[in-house]
């Protein structure tokens, strides 16, 4: 075998290999991407429901105190 040969075939073994590589990361990827959707999506639901139900619990405020208890919600401002 000549050295133009070997450098020919080596090269054509790292561009087949290179392409096999690439097709694996694409899958993984591909992969990732539909977990990733898929979780998102788990957790839009989850957490509005979880923001419904905080806002029904109690009566909140504002400025970073949303999840404070008003405690005299129900007096009569008589406190």
């Amino acid at each position: 075998m000549s050295a133009s040969q070997d450098k020919s075939w080596k090269a054509r073994e790292q561009g087949e290999e290179a392409a096999y590589v690439r097709q694996k990361e694409q899958e993984q990827l591909a992969a990732l991407r539909s977990e990733m959707d898929s979780k998102s999506k788990q957790t839009a639901q989850t957490s509005t429901t979880a923001a419904d139900a905080r806002d029904r619990d109690f009566e909140g405020g504002f400025g970073g105190q949303e999840d404070l208890e008003d405690r005299y919600a129900t007096t009569s401002g008589e406190h």
